[in-house]
């Protein structure tokens, strides 16, 4: 399995596990205001501390994202693209935003898939400030109180990162967790490590993250040494179960080239994080 030296030292923990309280939410987001603004001013509403929202064939006025890029130094291991837009309306097909917080205010970390009017298909890193949609748009997912994802310094990569953070849920009832996977483990091999330290039997899976390229179960690869995906369909076992492999879209430095299908299992290391929301299952 491929690995790549991040700047910093590696921090002893590699799975980042916190057991939350989450409940099914479905919320309508303004248009006419950027994206981020609605999307805090909607979860506010409903009582969230974060949450995993997912909308799709949504209408936008306006779309900024970036895509992954070579680091221009040695301080990082990859890093982000010059800012693509739109220039005018356009759709976004399908978007995964894990919701948290820097400091006390809401922070949005989105990736998707979208379309300009009478352009092509693209994939990449939403920048959610600059972005807006053009009609009340419908999301759903996973809302959570009492804690949520925190952007905080990760010294080992380098990069201010999402992290779980808040209170714990109590008991062994617990049906959903915020997870962040550190680099160099493999994406698959990690999740259901994670699903056996939480003692479940298995999780249906939600969010986003970097690959080190992508290794398909149909034999197919995206050889980019910087990546960023979205899953779109993922259910994980315990640790040593016969299960498929995570169902992602991603892209990496040929922005072009955009990929969708079921991982390999111990040939998909993380590059920089992967931000996730497990649901017991």
């Amino acid at each position: 399995m491929r690995v790549i030296t991040q700047p910093g030292p590696i921090a002893p923990e590699r799975q980042e596990i916190l057991p939350v309280e989450g409940q099914a939410i479905k919320v309508t987001l303004r248009p006419d205001i950027p994206l981020e603004d609605a999307v805090a001013e909607a979860l506010a509403t409903a009582g969230c501390d974060g949450a995993w929202l997912e909308f799709s064939d949504a209408p936008v006025a306006a779309l900024d994202y970036v895509i992954p890029a070579l680091s221009p130094d040695d301080e990082h291991v990859a890093w982000y693209s010059a800012i693509h837009t739109f220039g005018g309306p356009g759709r976004i097909e399908r978007l995964g935003m894990m919701v948290g917080r820097e400091g006390t205010a809401s922070f949005l970390h989105g990736h998707g898939l979208w379309i300009p009017e009478g352009g092509e298909i693209a994939m990449g890193h939403i920048l959610a400030p600059r972005t807006m949609l053009s009609e009340p748009t419908v999301a759903h997912g996973t809302g959570i109180t009492g804690s949520h994802f925190a952007r905080q310094a990760d010294p080992e990569t380098n990069f201010t990162l999402f992290r779980p953070a808040g209170a714990a849920k109590e008991g062994q009832d617990s049906r959903h967790a915020l997870v962040r996977l550190a680099p160099n483990q493999d994406f698959a091999h990690a999740l259901e490590q994670v699903c056996t330290r939480l003692g479940w039997d298995g999780a249906r899976v939600h969010g986003l993250g970097s690959l080190i390229g992508a290794w398909f179960d149909d034999g197919t690869i995206l050889d980019s040494i910087a990546t960023e995906f979205l899953i779109l369909d993922a259910e994980v076992r315990t640790e040593g179960s016969a299960g498929k492999g995570p169902e992602i879209t991603i892209v990496g430095i040929d922005g072009s080239d955009i990929r969708s299908g079921r991982l390999c299992r111990d040939q998909n290391p993380v590059l920089i994080t992967a931000e996730l929301m497990l649901e017991r299952c």
